[in-house]
């Protein structure tokens, strides 16, 4: 890894650590409780991941508030402080997360807890920074939960799916996910559960009752996606996640060809309806404002989601003179992503700063850590769409997804009325 000259030049273009991917994943479970045990750095950092989708996860998501003394002398003491409160009042499932220091000390943290008299299932791991990003954190959360639960043993239901690696701990995430519940019952299926994303403790045993596992984001789900074929025998898909009507075609024949939906036609019906509103629409504005052209693009962002992104935004969104993937650190794709050169976010950071230090116009697909690194941002010829967290610069509030059909029709819509103000605001002439 390149000499960097303080921490925090290499870290603005890394992803979150483990212990928020396994926080975010715990904190999709309503009805768990959360201890991150360690000092509120940790805390806080993991907290900034989750309160953007759950504002009131601080409720149910406490603090150890280890200090230095509690790595020579243990972390017990405040262990007993934080879940007291749960003896009385257990959850149904208590979730204790390490960070780095407290894996250190080896307290043996679900006997101090059972020996207090908590009753209810207890999950207790490691998952600290030096672990892993985000996705380990997600992927060990996901796995250490499995171990807590007991199947209900029930055949499986002939068309009912499960959707596996979602999570409001991604930008726009839980949105996406009620946009594939949508599609997928359009054709048929019965959506169970989503591990990890509104779904409660008691739900986890029926996850055996799906004929198939729908893996979205392959980087989160895959671990969980096995360990259930292990356990149940359920067959799992794993296509790039569906952005534009293309790869929303494409997620749907593969999930159609490992389990016939009942209703397939309903959405192909659907998807051709939305395909040709979308294409006479854009007919219509290129005839008046000319094709969407970006000189240069970059997109970045989660391992799957990038790929998907980046082959939707120069397949179909729109024409691109050069076209850069930043891909998370150790995660080139798989697929061909359809771009001019593709940049390791740790291997490859001087590249990837010279890279968005020297863009002059065109659009960046990516997430604050990346945005805040061009230099030639305040002109307005440069167009930013956030895809990942962190996003300081853009505000969310509706519900609209990115994926599917209804996320092709707004990012086609978002795309296209920035282009068309950009060139109001320069005053350039129409056709």
């Amino acid at each position: 890894m390149p000499e960097k000259e303080n921490f925090s030049e290499l870290c603005g273009m890394q992803d979150a650590c483990a212990l928020a991917g396994a926080a975010a994943f715990f904190a999709g479970i309503p009805d768990a409780a959360v201890v991150i045990n360690g000092p509120l750095w940790c805390y806080y950092y993991a907290m900034r991941h989750i309160e953007m989708n759950e504002p009131l996860i601080s409720k149910r998501m406490l603090c150890t508030q280890l200090d230095n003394e509690s790595i020579v002398f243990g972390s017990e003491e405040y262990l007993r402080d934080t879940l007291e409160q749960y003896v009385e009042n257990p959850p149904s499932v208590l979730c204790i997360e390490n960070n780095c220091s407290a894996s250190l000390i080896g307290d043996d943290v679900e006997g101090i807890a059972r020996e207090m008299g908590i009753t209810c299932p207890i999950v207790v791991f490691d998952s600290g920074g030096l672990t892993g990003g985000f996705a380990e954190g997600w992927q060990k959360a996901s796995i250490a939960v499995m171990d807590a639960v007991n199947s209900d043993g029930k055949e499986k239901e002939a068309a009912a799916v499960n959707l596996i690696g979602v999570t409001d701990g991604y930008y726009n995430g839980i949105n996406d996910a009620a946009e594939l519940k949508r599609l997928l019952e359009l054709s048929g299926y019965h959506v169970q559960e989503c591990p990890g994303a509104a779904m409660s403790f008691s739900d986890f045993e029926k996850l055996s009752r799906a004929s198939l596992n729908i893996v979205v984001h392959r980087e989160l789900g895959l671990p969980l996606a096995e360990k259930l074929k292990n356990m149940y025998g359920t067959p799992y898909v794993s296509p790039l996640p569906p952005y534009g009507v293309s790869g929303t075609r494409e997620w749907m024949k593969a999930i159609n060809e490992a389990l016939a939906a009942p209703d397939f036609k309903r959405f192909e019906a659907e998807c051709d309806i939305a395909g040709q509103r979308i294409f006479l629409r854009i007919s219509e504005l290129k005839g008046i404002w000319d094709e969407l052209w970006y000189d240069e693009a970059v997109v970045s962002g989660t391992q799957s989601s990038a790929v998907a992104f980046a082959r939707a935004l120069r397949g179909e969104w729109a024409d691109i003179g050069k076209l850069t993937l930043i891909c998370p650190a150790g995660e080139k794709p798989e697929e061909d992503c359809l771009a001019d050169e593709v940049l390791d976010a740790a291997e490859d950071i001087d590249a990837v700063r010279e890279r968005l230090n020297e863009m002059k116009s065109g659009i960046v697909a990516a997430s604050s850590n990346e945005t805040t690194q061009l230099l030639n941002f305040t002109d307005g010829k440069i167009e930013i769409f956030p895809i990942a967290y962190p996003v300081f610069d853009s505000m969310r509030l509706s519900d609209t997804p990115f994926m599917g059909l209804r996320g092709a029709a707004y990012v086609q819509e978002t795309l296209w009325n920035a282009k068309i103000h950009e060139i109001a605001r320069s005053g350039a002439k129409r056709k």
